[in-house]
């Protein structure tokens, strides 16, 4: 306790307080202890909310890029689908992109390799999308990481299909560029070991793939069919690119449910508690304060001070922590580390704010307490 706080005739200045509650926690051993303590029970929260976030967009990463938001529409018995149709399913909410995609095995001949026997996808501009390629130009083709392994292919590389299967196949004569090296198998094993061609969206295609948002899987799933031009002789089968998984539904909803969500609140609830504790066991400081003319309101004020800086000052060092260990450590993305963090870090505060505000209401009896002190 600091020197008899300053009044202004005869009433309790505000400012007091403040000053008087930060003193306090400054001159107090038991002020870094707190703090201390304050960055521990957060920081590990935080810190284990980051790993299952980390986790989570780990697993939803890691089931996207094998095609788990892909859906494969095909006619029935080997029946086509309408290249045009396909396409224009790009503008259909709930459709991150769409491609109609042909396979043809042993399609051509490369030149110079003349044992070679060619496996061709040919897809309308769509796949690009789907694939993440970016630049693309009326010469330029896809190897798949098979074909750019066996050939020693890399972007840049050129290459020519021998005259009689690039005209077969309807595909540029001359010489072509490797724009790109991609994982074709993401459009069936028979891709897997293929060279992308991309086409105009004209004529007929043996498959129209769909990269769907997860929210609207179910109703592109159910509208696919009519888009596509079913009939009654002419069915169309729509599969997922991978079996239904844990991640197959919406995984920002996965996300949000998160088991360790609040756990950032509950350590501030904690900390909020653990100061209560430290309240009680001071009672006779605030009874002190009470006998030298202190007014309830002002008592009050001065134990919110304590509080109030102890778990700010920890949850703020908490934080930078539990985003360094986050980034550097544990390796999740900075982008989910950062917001998961300031707003659990947020969060765990308001929460210690709240026990800390009720607590400071409470006024010991002053005799009792000063006789305790």
């Amino acid at each position: 306790m600091t020197a008899p706080p300053h009044q202004s005739a005869g009433r309790w200045r505000t400012s007091a307080s403040l000053s008087e509650g930060v003193a306090n926690i400054r001159s107090s051993v038991l002020g870094p202890i707190l703090v201390a303590v304050t960055v521990l029970v957060v920081g590990v929260s935080l810190v284990v909310d980051v790993r299952t976030a980390g986790e989570i967009v780990a697993a939803e990463t890691a089931y996207l890029d094998a095609g788990g938001d892909l859906l494969v529409a095909r006619g029935q018995d080997g029946a086509t689908v309408d290249a045009a149709r396909c396409h224009a399913l790009s503008s259909v909410a709930g459709v991150r992109a769409a491609a109609g995609v042909t396979t043809v095995p042993a399609a051509a001949v490369l030149v110079g390799r003349p044992e070679s026997a060619q496996a061709v996808v040919r897809a309308t501009p769509g796949v690009l999308d789907i694939l993440g390629v970016d630049a693309w130009g009326p010469r330029d083709v896809v190897a798949s990481q098979a074909v750019a392994e066996r050939w020693q292919w890399q972007a840049g590389t050129r290459l020519q299909f021998e005259a009689t299967g690039a005209t077969a196949m309807g595909a540029p004569t001359g010489v072509l560029q490797v724009a790109a090296v991609a994982d074709l198998a993401l459009l069936g094993d028979a891709a897997s070991t293929a060279v992308l061609l991309v086409q105009e969206p004209t004529g007929e295609v043996d498959e129209c793939w769909v990269r769907v948002a997860p929210q609207h899987r179910d109703d592109v799933r159910a509208a696919l069919p009519a888009v596509l031009g079913e009939t009654r002789e002419s069915a169309i089968h729509v599969a997922d690119r991978l079996p239904p998984g844990a991640l197959a539904q919406d995984p920002a909803a996965t996300y949000d449910a998160r088991p360790t969500r609040w756990a950032p609140v509950a350590a501030g609830v904690v900390v909020g508690l653990l100061w209560g504790v430290v309240t009680w066991t001071r009672r006779g400081r605030a009874a002190l304060y009470a006998a030298v003319g202190v007014p309830w309101a002002g008592g009050v004020l001065i134990r919110w001070t304590e509080g109030a800086l102890v778990v700010a000052v920890g949850c703020v060092w908490a934080a930078a922590l539990a985003a360094g260990v986050g980034v550097v450590v544990l390796d999740v993305p900075g982008v989910v580390v950062l917001p998961l963090v300031v707003r659990g870090a947020a969060g765990g505060l308001a929460a210690a704010l709240v026990v800390v505000a009720a607590v400071g209401l409470g006024q010991p009896a002053t005799l009792a307490a000063l006789k305790d002190r």
